[in-house]
């Protein structure tokens, strides 16, 4: 079967500016699945379309292709099925258009949707009628049965597992699927589909947090997360096992974009990189070994508690540049308790120090506007961000708590009655606050983030004014020349 595979445009605040881009990872594994036994090929409309910045609602752009360059493309295509990727809640109405755009081309065209919002809200998402299935979940698998079963024109699809799809007018919601054991058994993501010289010619006019400006792209070299953070959404598609490939695995990828590709830096996309050691410094070793002189960072954040001098570093040997640590909060109550972390915040402090002995650059996320947070306590996690910055951490990034759906912290907010009213996915995507607490009003939330955020050294109170929150914290404004 010929399978369009389409990241969506995104729905941006205007204050941001000018978007970067970001290869749709997720979809070149969907591809590469696919690709060896039906003919794939995928629309990245944000990358494709960076440029474009449509006027939206409120204080949001549209940023990508518009729908009538999508259907030219499908046309060109001729597709026998499309699948949509929502990476984020706040975008799903960019995604939920583009279904209806795909039927206006062929109405008989089978569209399904996948990634973190069709697994966290399945039911809401088949309640639309352009979308006849969803993956939930972990997608590579799930997908190649639906496009195999298609092909075969079967009508019976209760036996794939992590399907959701309407029958005789009811929705069903099938067993759940186990999460892939052997990840060295997929294929490497199918980046010849992707745009890469887009990447390559945007990352040179608006530089990736100020560090990638080279050739570059995203790696994942595991899955999952075994913690339980009330404001990470990741686990409802990748679950809470972690999983890691195998080094060799790992550094073969590398090698391989390094050398097809031109690639000179990675960002490593893992939740949790480094869980396990000597993976990591295997990893490391082999990327030595191999002389592999490529420069890579880990913006989405490692743990603290996993990380020591002498992993730190192999890591620098191996080309780490800088990495991203996650205190969440500088108050070892609101860590436990309300983020439910289980980190040791001395651990962040640890970091910070062998991390500046060794070389690598750190940046540091922070969340305030939990519930259960105080005033008291935002205002000593921005004393504690000031405490990083005298050990040697470099950059912050202070967001505000976002009540994503699938979340812990969602469930919080809308059994408390927490969520401002009107609360919508169209108010994750215009970043400002969607809850208010009897501890603080959401005027009160903006105001200690800006300040929160003039921690870094190259802040204005301007800057920080047009890039207050990135729910999905990676990255993209406040450390960009923007």
């Amino acid at each position: 079967m010929r399978v369009c595979l389409i990241n969506p445009p995104r729905i941006q605040p205007k204050a941001w500016g000018k978007p970067n881009v970001f290869p749709p990872i997720g979809l070149a594994y969907v591809a590469a699945v696919l690709e060896k036994s039906h003919i794939v090929s995928i629309i990245d409309a944000p990358t494709e379309g960076w440029q474009n910045l449509e006027e939206d609602y409120g204080n949001t752009y549209r940023v990508g292709l518009s729908n009538q360059q999508i259907a030219e493309k499908l046309n060109r295509f001729s597709p026998d099925v499309v699948g949509i990727e929502i990476p984020f809640s706040g975008w799903s109405r960019t995604a939920f258009s583009v279904a209806s755009t795909v039927k206006s081309v062929d109405k008989d065209i089978f569209v399904f949707l996948d990634g973190q919002h069709p697994s966290a809200m399945p039911n809401e998402c088949l309640t639309r009628r352009d979308v006849d299935f969803v993956i939930i979940g972990e997608r590579e698998n799930t997908v190649l049965e639906l496009v195999n079963n298609l092909e075969r024109r079967t009508e019976d699809f209760a036996g794939v597992k992590g399907l959701g799809f309407v029958k005789n007018g009811k929705t069903v919601i099938t067993e759940q699927r186990p999460p892939i054991e052997d990840l060295d058994s997929l294929p490497f993501p199918a980046r010849h589909l992707l745009p890469n010289e887009v990447y390559n010619a945007v990352v040179k006019e608006l530089p990736l947090r100020g560090e990638i400006r080279k050739p570059w792209t995203i790696m994942i070299t595991s899955r999952g997360c075994p913690y339980n953070c009330v404001f990470c959404s990741n686990c409802t598609v990748w679950g809470k096992r972690w999983r890691g490939r195998s080094p060799a695995n790992v550094v073969d990828e590398l090698e391989d974009v390094a050398k097809r590709f031109g690639v000179e830096q990675i960002d490593f996309y893992d939740d949790n990189m480094t869980l396990d050691r000597k993976r990591m410094a295997t990893i490391c070793d082999l990327i030595v070994e191999r002389d592999l002189r490529v420069e890579w960072f880990t913006p989405n954040g490692i743990r603290a508690d996993t990380l020591d001098e002498t992993l730190l570093r192999k890591m620098k040997r191996s080309g780490c540049k800088k990495i991203r640590l996650a205190p969440e909060s500088g108050v070892q109550r609101v860590v436990n308790e309300i983020i439910k972390k289980n980190l040791d915040l001395k651990t962040v402090e640890q970091a910070v120090i062998s991390s500046k002995k060794v070389g690598i650059g750190v940046g540091c996320f922070f969340v305030i506007g939990l519930i259960g947070e105080t005033k008291d306590d935002i205002e000593e996690t921005i004393r504690y961000a000031h405490k990083l910055r005298k050990l040697g951490a470099d950059s912050f990034i202070f967001s505000i708590a976002a009540p994503v759906h699938g979340t812990e912290l969602y469930n919080q907010a809308k059994k408390l009655g927490f969520l401002k009213e009107g609360f919508c996915e169209d108010s994750l995507a215009s970043a400002e606050p969607s809850i208010a607490t009897p501890e603080f009003s959401a005027e009160e939330l903006q105001e200690l983030c800006m300040r929160a955020n003039l921690v870094n050294p190259t802040f204005t109170r301007e800057k920080v004014l047009r890039a207050l929150q990135n729910p999905k914290k990676t990255i993209k404004v406040l450390l960009g020349k923007r």
